[in-house]
């Protein structure tokens, strides 16, 4: 089966129940975790040795980017 054909079937097989769960609470997680980074004070982030740039990088990404 050449891959492109074996990609596509794997995406169009309907996921799991509990697979799409697991998608969607990871998915909202993202984005909780990177409001809260948007938004952490510029203190937190040296703590963490996050620069503001680095956090606005992150906070724009899509929810379903890692």
């Amino acid at each position: 089966m050449h891959a492109l054909t074996k990609n596509s079937y794997a995406l169009s097989r309907p996921a799991s129940r509990s697979g799409l769960i697991a998608t969607l609470r990871l998915w909202q997680a993202r984005v909780e975790d990177r409001a809260r980074l948007r938004d952490a004070p510029a203190a937190l982030l040296a703590d963490i040795g996050v620069t503001r740039a680095d956090a606005e990088r992150e906070a724009a990404k899509p929810f379903w980017r890692a």
